[in-house]
């Protein structure tokens, strides 16, 4: 299960079908996370640029098939 404290490069490394989700994610704040964030934590991730923490969450799970 993918979770908050979870790094962005190691959700990738694990799940790389989750990268997908990702660059959707980034489009929206027109940054590319996994470029600019690869060490935060999704919690981090998710505060800086205001996604709910939970809905990002569940789609890196989906995406993961999780």
């Amino acid at each position: 299960m993918i979770t908050g404290e979870m790094t962005i490069l190691s959700v990738i490394e694990q799940y790389p079908e989750t990268r997908r989700v990702f660059d959707a994610y980034g489009a929206q704040c027109e940054s590319c996370l996994c470029c600019t964030y690869l060490f935060e934590t999704l919690a981090e991730v998710a505060r800086r640029h205001g996604f709910a923490l939970d809905r990002l969450l569940a789609d890196l799970n989906r995406a993961a098939g999780l």
